[in-house]
């Protein structure tokens, strides 16, 4: 018997970055200690299952004392696992190193601070600081674009800048406005709260930081009863970037993915209560 071929077309897989599956080695500079950092597991994961497989993978070098898999905004992706001696971390991390796990290779290293676990039974535990921690190499390129403005700022003030015949300059003020831009926009990254995209008529301004900052994912409420992964396919599958459709149609929902954040943009403006059997949906960025 002949199987009927799909009535709709199937959803693209995502592919795996490559930045994804890179290997690397340990950092020799870190002196070894009794817990392994790891980075580059995929958040994407729910958070008790990730845990649940990393203690299972793992408790096979020793006896392990505590795992923390982090799960806020800038600290997502990574985990700490805690032994009861060096030996074990230093096992983990030989034999682990690139490990696939959930389409991520993870990359492994010794901590650089002890964790609270040890340093409280050695008696040199101090109390960190609560929040998010912002990645070095972010809180680096933010300085580095403070310095490049300010040192404008300070050129303008007192001509100094080459070229520049009188304060007023065209091409100076174009400069700075620039640098502000970039400042500006680094500022509201950061930035977790409500936030208006685009231009839209009164009374559908598009709230997304309910949700978290732009990404690549849309969220989809307000379906109709009943709703089919066809017909969500079917409105956003002509937008430019479109990837695949995650539809729950028990509560009504669905994940939207596109391959940029500007295309996902485009998307939820275009589609912003776009009407799907008398019911207008509404689209924001799905929390990340």
């Amino acid at each position: 018997m002949m199987v009927p071929p799909p009535m709709h077309p199937l959803p693209r897989v995502r592919p795996v970055q490559q930045r994804y599956t890179q290997k690397v080695e340990a950092d020799p500079s870190i002196p070894p200690n009794q817990t392994v950092y790891v980075k580059n597991l995929n958040d994407r994961i729910n958070i008790k299952i990730m845990r649940a497989t990393l203690r299972d993978l793992f408790s096979k070098f020793g006896t392990i004392i505590d795992l923390i898999a982090l799960t806020s905004f800038w600290r997502k992706g990574q985990a700490f696992i805690v032994y009861d001696s060096v030996d074990s971390a230093t096992k983990a991390i030989a034999d682990m190193q690139g490990y696939m796990l959930h389409g991520h290779a993870m990359q492994l290293n010794y901590a650089k601070e002890k964790s609270d676990v040890i340093s409280k039974k050695e008696g040199t535990f101090k109390t960190r600081e609560t929040g998010p921690k912002k990645p070095r190499a972010i809180k680096e390129r933010e300085e580095t674009q403070k310095k490049i403005f300010e040192k404008l700022k300070s050129d303008y003030l007192e001509g100094k800048l080459e070229g520049m015949t009188q304060p007023g300059d065209p091409k100076l003020i174009q400069a700075l406005e620039a640098a502000q831009s970039r400042m500006t926009e680094m500022a509201r990254m950061q930035t977790v709260g409500v936030e208006v995209v685009g231009k839209a008529a009164p009374g559908t301004a598009q709230v997304v930081g309910s949700r978290g900052l732009p990404n690549r994912t849309l969220f989809v409420e307000g379906l109709p009863e009943g709703v089919a992964l066809p017909e969500v396919h079917a409105v956003f599958g002509s937008s430019p970037g479109y990837i695949e459709v995650r539809l729950i149609a028990a509560r009504r929902v669905a994940f939207v993915d596109f391959d940029s954040e500007r295309n996902a943009g485009y998307a939820m403006q275009a589609l912003q209560s776009h009407v799907i059997r008398d019911s207008a949906i509404t689209i924001s960025y799905a929390k990340r």
